[in-house]
């Protein structure tokens, strides 16, 4: 394959806003955690230390109370990391037009699970604030804690999509040439942004490739240390999915890749280890895959 050169993403940034889109996702949650100043102000009076010197945030719930929300929250936002790549420093990412429907599928699928982890802690919150009661003893206040119809307030997880902007877009009152030079700003910064963008489909293929040389080469059948997990084949399998969403410049080389990537995943691990001629060629085709894309992170 070969690596991706700066006049094809020059020619693809002047059509990446009818390839590609921005999205954001927002989750809202109760932290279940409150600053009790008078507790704070006592320990920190009886140690004769300054005010600022310690404080005690109080746990209002136990841990398992909040751990299915707290699970499904991660889960979520590093599944919009993986489906999307960076843009800009607006806290959006952007994801191809191809991606988006995938994209909103899973959103309905993660949404539906937060908000029935969500009714489990509503439907739980008077016995866990009875639980806290007597955890806490003389730390607990009835005052620090929501109904349980307000805490269903503070829950939420939506997603927005916003267009890719443009040079064009750029409209204002003042002189055409002071106008020529900010549209001209505003294409560098998408260039760069695009550029950043497709950096990172790179960067994920040479640090997951290159795991995975280093785990077969260096694995020895019987021994109980090192050796890899089912991870190293399934990471690379949930990349090669969402190739088609990170492809943001309708690149033929990253199509290519994709598919490339797709032979390391022909094995799982148990069949790695057992086989040594499928290790070694494995390995050998992950090594090929990761030379390929070193020019382009060079």
């Amino acid at each position: 394959m070969n690596s991706m050169t700066p006049a094809t993403l020059s020619a693809s940034t002047s059509t990446l806003a009818s390839r590609a889109m921005i999205v954001s996702v927002t989750i809202s949650q109760w932290s279940g955690r409150r600053l009790d100043r008078q507790v704070t102000q006592e320990l920190n009076d009886s140690h004769n230390a300054a005010s600022d010197a310690s404080r005690v945030n109080k746990l209002l719930v136990s841990k398992e109370a909040l751990a299915g929300i707290q699970t499904l929250v991660s889960e979520t936002r590093n599944g919009f990391y993986e489906r999307t790549l960076p843009w800009l420093n607006d806290g959006g990412r952007i994801i191809s037009a191809d991606g988006y429907l995938p994209f909103t599928a899973w959103m309905r699928v993660q949404s539906a699970k937060f908000q029935r982890e969500v009714d489990k802690l509503v439907n739980d919150f008077d016995q866990h604030v009875t639980d806290a009661q007597k955890r806490m003893g003389k730390l607990f206040k009835a005052t620090d804690y929501p109904t349980s119809n307000e805490i269903r307030e503070k829950f939420g997880i939506v997603y927005s999509v916003l267009p890719v902007p443009t040079s064009t877009d750029f409209r204002v009152d003042m002189s055409e040439a002071h106008a020529a030079l900010i549209r001209a700003d505003i294409e560098e910064q998408l260039q760069k942004a695009t550029e950043n963008a497709v950096r990172d489909v790179y960067q994920r293929v040479a640090t997951l490739t290159e795991r995975m040389v280093d785990r077969l080469n260096s694995f020895t059948p019987g021994e109980r240390t090192g050796g890899f997990r089912s991870s190293l084949v399934e990471n690379i399998a949930d990349l090669v999915s969402v190739m088609p969403s990170l492809n943001i410049v309708g690149s033929p080389e990253l199509d290519a890749l994709g598919e490339r990537l797709k032979a390391l995943t022909k094995y799982d691990a148990a069949a790695l280890k057992e086989d040594a001629n499928v290790r070694k060629d494995t390995a050998a085709e992950a090594q090929r895959i990761l030379d390929s894309v070193s020019d382009f992170l060079a």
